[in-house]
């Protein structure tokens, strides 16, 4: 069995999409479960949107715990662009195991996202000149992988453009198309600890001899009703809802008010049970309703969890009545957040309708399925419901 640590829960579903096309049985969990009789198991730490202490910690429980399933392989999936507290996971998992040598790839070249003479490129951007530049968490200022790492001189981080053996120590390696990514990954089993990408994690199933098999589509069911959650603020993202709204109606943006009011107050409830009643309202006229984060709100009073948290209380709310068929979420701190809130923590994913965007049922609620991808994807036109 393989075991995959992820830092969010898009990135542990962009994972088990992996999984499915290279034709493993595939779980993906958010806490440790009893028994797993998958050959992929994947379990979303959601650490990107804790301290660094809490990250260490909670890592450093998830590894110790999930020896249980005596894996044949750890990889330790991150965020593509190096956000997170990635360095300081990286060293817990190090110390648990007294495992010397760690070999990062966190780049999709296949997306444009590359790493050529230290330097991190989105297309051929700079990182730090992209929308990431506005991470509400963690926004990149450098582009230096080095720095965007937030490594000291005392961590002995080297960024290699070539496997030089032996490979010791933290490497970060250059990665600008498959090519690259294909070399890197044959060195895979003198390697300690695999830390990287969705694209580096496909590459050493490859080396592993897993074969690509044919992808099947479920049918969507457009007749039933299905909740889209934005909790994205990129700006792709936010203008086509912006859109929508003004041409087709079905958008339930988060009231204003909400953000200023203390949270579980009784102005907030009866704020909270409003916003219920209108995304109720516009499923009598809609099958597709969407929530979402207008770009004009004023979110310097409210943390990025905190409005992940708002947006959760509303779902639940909602699912507890009105029977959604399809959940669609983008945002991996808002899908956290949401599944933490009903509370869903077991799931059997589906379809990998392109790289990142996964869709999955529930097992706590079977005749439910979610759909998810990171805020910085597109949508596929396969999947039929987020066409804006």
């Amino acid at each position: 069995m393989i075991l995959v640590i992820a830092d969010d829960l898009t990135g542990a579903a962009e994972i088990a999409g992996i999984g499915l096309r290279y034709g493993l049985k595939v779980r993906v969990c958010t806490e440790i479960i009893q028994e797993v009789t998958e050959d992929l198991l994947v379990i979303s730490a959601d650490t990107r949107s804790l301290t660094e202490n809490q990250a260490v910690a909670k890592v450093e429980y998830l590894i110790k715990s999930s020896q249980q399933y005596k894996p044949s392989l750890i990889y330790k999936k991150i965020d593509s662009v190096l956000r997170g507290h990635v360095l300081a996971e990286i060293k817990a998992i190090q110390q648990v195991f007294s495992k010397k040598n760690c070999l990062i790839i966190p780049t999709n070249p296949s997306m444009g996202r590359k790493i050529q003479d230290g330097k991190y490129y989105v297309g051929d951007k700079l990182a730090h000149e992209t929308a990431f530049a506005h991470d509400p968490e963690f926004p990149i200022q450098d582009s230096e992988v080095i720095n965007m790492l937030r490594a000291k001189p005392t961590d002995q981080v080297r960024v290699l453009a070539q496997p030089i053996l032996p490979l010791q120590g933290i490497i970060i390696a250059e990665v600008a198309q498959k090519e690259d990514l294909t070399k890197w990954a044959s060195q895979w089993a003198k390697i300690d600890l695999l830390v990287g990408g969705a694209e580096f994690f496909a590459s050493i199933l490859s080396n592993l001899g897993y074969n690509l098999v044919e992808k099947i589509f479920s049918p969507q069911q457009t007749a039933l009703d299905c909740l889209y959650v934005s909790g994205t603020t990129f700006s792709d993202s936010v203008e086509k809802i912006q859109n929508h709204a003004r041409h087709k109606g079905g958008v339930c943006y988060l009231p204003h008010e909400l953000v200023r009011q203390p949270i579980d107050s009784e102005e907030f409830n009866q704020s909270l049970n409003r916003w219920e009643s209108e995304i109720i309202q516009c499923f009598s006229q809609h099958k597709v309703v969407i929530i979402a984060v207008k770009k004009q709100l004023d979110t310097t009073q409210i943390t990025p969890a905190e409005l992940a948290k708002l947006m959760a209380k509303v779902v639940k709310k909602v699912l507890n009545q009105v029977h959604l068929a399809e959940i669609l979420i983008e945002g991996g701190a808002t899908s956290a957040a949401i599944l933490a809130e009903i509370p869903l923590q077991n799931f059997l994913p589906t379809e990998e309708f392109a790289q990142g965007v996964i869709r999955m049922q529930s097992l706590e609620r079977p005749s439910t399925y979610l759909t998810l991808k990171p805020g910085s994807y597109a949508w596929p036109q396969a999947v039929t419901y987020a066409q804006l």
